[in-house]
């Protein structure tokens, strides 16, 4: 509080040395010593990441308001003053961060999310000068991959505190230790995690595979040397005007690991039908069958389109999961598509010329998959 605000010629006023007490129209105010925004001082580089450098802070926490709540005065009472990092809390971390650490820009981009930052303190006893303070740090530290933020670690801390009421300057060290701690911890973390984090790595080896295993079972999966028979086709025949029906479809199985610091991605993917949801009703002949086998063929040639797709993707470790996912629904979809089309085409294989001309179709595209 600033005394030539107070100022006024036609009022009694006394004036005191800071900690006294003013004097205004006969009533007492309380002096009290005005807080300097908290500057997070730097005397020398923390340490040397080997695999990072920070490159940003997000400011995420809900309430964006000052850092610290502060008891001014030994007579403040409960009432606290709000004070701020210099520049902001966002500004005044970043500042910060760049000058412990430093920004070698050729590692691992790191970005640091302030979820919560915050000092709490408390006036203990009120008129004997001693105050308990509180130091709320919630950090979430993230690797900026270009397109996205992938979190990798979380650190939560804080250091509790005592000062005299007029030891402002005890605050700022013990904002800054706790600070340090969670570098530390993350620091720590990366050095042990570095090559074992599949988030960490960046070259991602992908293995693609079909299953052909003959189980003997209900599922019958695709192999260009083994055609349906209308053995294939146990289940009951339904109440409709259709000869047969075959249930084909398509899925895949995904691991991963890491060999050599590299990411190991093995998919499997399954092209198959089912034996007791597909049926012929009664007896049927090589034409009929031709037509349901044609259904299997279309279900391999979306799978096979998925494969050079997923081929081509630029993949990596955290998002490969999500790509190929996202590729296989989009697949599923086109397969659901072309059987629509090749039924609707050939009229269930009752159009002989439109049927003929998708055997031909279908026969090429397996002939470029080297599958014919």
């Amino acid at each position: 509080m600033r005394i030539s605000q107070l100022y006024m010629p036609t009022l009694p006023l006394l004036l005191g040395c800071l900690g006294q007490l003013l004097f205004l129209s006969g009533r007492p105010v309380a002096a009290v010593q005005a807080i300097d925004p908290i500057v997070l001082k730097v005397t020398s580089q923390l340490f040397v990441p080997s695999d990072y450098y920070i490159k940003g802070v997000i400011d995420d926490r809900t309430d964006r308001s000052p850092v610290a709540f502060l008891v001014p005065g030994a007579n403040s009472g409960r009432q606290l003053e709000t004070v701020d990092l210099e520049g902001g809390a966002l500004k005044g971390l970043e500042t910060y961060l760049f000058a412990v650490l430093p920004q070698n820009q050729k590692l691992k981009p790191i970005v640091v999310r302030i979820k919560d930052l915050k000092i709490l303190e408390e006036l203990k006893g009120e008129g004997k000068g001693l105050v308990a303070g509180e130091v709320f740090l919630d950090f979430s530290f993230e690797l900026d991959r270009g397109d996205e933020l992938v979190h990798l670690l979380d650190f939560q801390g804080g250091i509790s505190y005592k000062r005299g009421i007029r030891q402002f300057y005890l605050i700022e060290p013990v904002l800054r230790r706790s600070i340090n701690n969670s570098l530390t911890y993350f620091n720590d973390w990366i050095e042990k995690e570095s090559k074992n984090e599949i988030k960490l790595l960046s070259d991602v080896q992908v293995r693609i595979r079909d299953y052909r295993e003959d189980l003997g079972d209900d599922t019958v999966f695709y192999n260009p040397i083994r055609p349906l028979t209308w053995a294939d086709f146990k289940g009951r025949p339904r109440f409709n005007n259709y000869a047969a029906s075959i249930f084909a479809s398509i899925s895949y199985e995904g691991d991963s690991w890491i060999e050599d610091g590299e990411v190991i991605v093995d998919l499997v993917f399954k092209t198959y039908m089912l034996k007791s949801a597909s049926w012929v009703r009664g007896t049927n002949n090589s034409y009929g069958l031709n037509h349901e086998q044609r259904h299997f063929d279309i279900a391999k040639i979306v799978m096979e389109r998925l494969k050079e797709r997923v081929q081509q993707l630029d993949l990596q470790p955290h998002n490969f999961d999500r790509k190929v996912s996202f590729h296989y629904l989009e697949a599923y979809r086109e397969m659901n598509r072309l059987q629509e089309q090749y039924d609707r085409e050939t009229a269930h294989g009752l159009n002989g010329p439109a049927q003929e001309r998708w055997n031909q179709k279908i026969d090429e595209e397996l002939r470029h998959f080297g599958l014919k």
